[in-house]
C-alpha cells in the first residue's frame, strides 16, 4: 500500500479516539466539534497535490466541497431515525441520504460558488431542523473497552472504504473524501449507549466542525492554484480555525 493509504488508515482512527477523548472529557459535542473537522480530508487533499497537482486537488477539494451538503443529509437522517429505531438503522439511512445527495452533487457543474453555496446551504438545514436538545446529558464515561472498539471499528470502516473505492479522478476523489468517516462511528456508538440527546448534542457539534471544514475546502479549491500548495495549505488550515471559532460563538451567542 502507498504512504497515502497507510496515513489515511491511521488517521481515521486517531481522529475517532481524539473524538472519544474529547468527549469524555468535554461532552458530546465537542467530540462533534472535532469530528466535523478537516484532521483526514486536509492531509489526504495534500497529497492528492504533491502527488498529481495543485489543478486536480483544487478540483477534488471543490467535489468535497459542495459534498458537504450530503455530510449534512447524513447528519440530519441518522439523528431524526435515530429518535424511532435503533443504531443500525439510523446509520443505514444516514449513509443512503449521503450516498443520493453526494451522487447529484457529483453530477453538477460545480463552481466554487455553487459549492459554497451548497455546503452553506446544508450546513443551515442541518441546523435549523435537527431535533432540538432537550435537558442536559452528561459526558459519557467511555471506559477503555468502548474506546477500543470505536478505535478498531474506524480502521475498519477506513480500510473497507479505501481497498474498494476505485480511483477514477478528481470528481470521485472530492465526494469520497467527504465522506462522514467519523460521522458513521461516533453516533452509532453515542445512540447505543448514551442515549438519543446524546447523539443530537453530537450531530451539532458536528455542524460546528463543519463550518472549518467548509472554510478549509473553500480556500483550497480557490487559493491552490494560484497560490501554491504551501501557501494555500497554511490559509486553508488558518480559515478553518477561524471558522470553527465564529461558528462555536455564534453558538454560544444563541444560547
Amino acid at each position: 500500500m502507498s504512504a497515502e493509504t497507510w496515513l489515511r488508515l491511521a488517521l481515521v482512527p486517531l481522529v475517532v479516539l481524539a473524538g472519544s477523548l474529547a468527549a469524555r472529557r468535554w461532552g458530546h459535542a465537542a467530540s462533534g466539534y472535532l469530528g466535523g473537522l478537516p484532521l483526514i480530508g486536509g492531509p489526504i487533499t495534500l497529497f492528492l497535490a504533491l502527488d498529481h497537482g495543485a489543478d486536480f486537488a483544487a478540483r477534488s477539494a471543490l467535489f468535497t466541497l459542495g459534498a458537504i451538503a450530503a455530510q449534512a443529509a447524513h447528519l440530519l437522517v441518522l439523528s431524526h431515525v435515530g429518535k424511532r429505531k435503533g443504531w443500525l438503522a439510523s446509520l443505514l439511512a444516514g449513509w443512503t441520504a449521503f450516498a443520493v445527495v453526494g451522487c447529484a452533487v457529483a453530477a453538477l457543474p460545480l463552481s466554487a460558488a455553487i459549492a459554497t453555496a451548497l455546503a452553506l446551504a446544508g450546513l443551515a438545514a442541518a441546523w435549523r431542523w435537527l431535533p432540538p436538545v432537550r435537558g442536559h446529558t452528561p459526558p459519557p464515561g467511555v471506559p477503555p473497552m468502548e474506546l477500543r472498539l470505536r478505535v478498531a471499528a474506524a480502521f475498519a470502516l477506513a480500510a473497507a472504504i479505501l481497498w474498494s473505492a476505485p480511483i477514477l479522478g478528481p470528481v470521485a476523489s472530492g465526494v469520497l473524501l467527504s465522506m462522514p468517516i467519523t460521522g458513521s462511528i461516533l453516533p452509532p456508538f453515542t445512540l447505543a449507549l448514551y442515549g438519543h440527546d446524546a447523539l443530537v448534542r453530537l450531530a451539532r457539534g458536528f455542524v460546528v466542525g463543519l463550518s472549518g471544514f467548509t472554510a478549509f475546502f473553500l480556500v483550497v479549491a480557490a487559493a491552490l492554484p494560484a497560490w501554491g500548495i504551501g501557501a494555500a495549505f497554511i490559509a486553508a488550515v488558518a480559515a478553518a480555525l477561524a471558522g470553527v471559532a465564529i461558528a462555536g460563538r455564534l453558538v454560544r451567542a444563541r444560547r
